[in-house]
């Protein structure tokens, strides 16, 4: 780990404070990244704690062993004995929930990232203007996550019994329009028995450009999307959701979600 002295009592400018790591092999970007957001997120008004590290290894061991959570980590892509892509593949694995954003001067890598669920990249060769207007977007992100506390209500069947059931959008993972005409909700709660609609209408109900219709039997919150492998989406707490059976409508669903992601970055 990179052994900089840090600051752990940083000035207060918000609420929260949010848990950012960065991880580079080059010692002097290292220092100059981390001043530069530190700043960047003071001007917004936003109180962060950096930890800083030199290699993936790590930054993987510290999460892993040490159980440290991070809000928002800034990962370079080309790292020397672990490369980027690996080291965010195994965050995901650890199934923490963090934004992602990848540091590089090669822009031709930017799509590959967004498959292991970056939020955007960082590119080198310009830095005070791509950190101003990343730490914009990630302020914009969170704020967009708190309006998505928005309450929505269903009318589900608890045997046989129809009930108005209310919960979070945030809290709903994805619908399933079954083959036995049934529409299961999948939440970070339990599973549930909806009345028997067409997911158009409950994409209408849900009013949200996060919920994505997915081979027309799922209707899928990329948010709760950690990354995708070879024919799954890997979504909070280990679940996966099919791409496809056929190549094509493999390859749509991942468009898909990238484009949602490519979105999420003009916000």
């Amino acid at each position: 780990m990179y052994n900089k002295k840090q600051n752990n009592n940083p000035q207060k400018v918000g609420e929260i404070i949010l848990r950012i790591a960065i991880c580079d092999d080059d010692l002097n970007f290292l220092d100059n990244f981390e001043r530069m957001i530190t700043k960047s997120f003071a001007d917004a008004g936003q109180m962060i704690k950096v930890s800083a590290f030199s290699d993936g290894k790590s930054l993987i061991e510290k999460v892993e062993k040490e159980k440290q959570i991070f809000d928002i980590i800034f990962l370079d892509v080309d790292m020397p004995v672990v490369h980027g892509f690996q080291v965010a593949q195994r965050l995901r694995e650890l199934n923490t929930a963090f934004l992602l954003l990848f540091t590089t001067y090669l822009e031709h890598q930017s799509r590959e990232g967004y498959l292991y669920g970056a939020f955007r990249y960082v590119f080198k060769n310009n830095l005070e203007r791509e950190i101003t207007e990343a730490v914009s977007s990630i302020i914009k992100k969170l704020s967009n996550l708190a309006d998505d506390q928005e309450e929505v209500t269903f009318k589900c069947r608890t045997l046989g019994v129809i009930e108005n059931l209310t919960l979070k959008k945030t809290d709903i993972i994805f619908l399933k329009a079954e083959k036995t005409r049934r529409v299961t909700m999948k939440t970070v709660y339990s599973d549930y028995e909806l009345l028997v609609k067409p997911l158009l209408e409950y994409a209408k109900l849900l009013n949200s450009s996060a919920f994505i219709t997915i081979m027309r039997s799922y209707l899928l919150n990329f948010n709760h999307v950690e990354s995708i492998n070879a024919d799954s989406f890997v979504l909070t707490g280990g679940l996966k959701v099919p791409l496809g059976v056929k190549r094509e409508v493999r390859k749509a669903s991942k468009e898909k979600y990238l484009k949602f992601l490519e979105e999420r970055i003009d916000l």
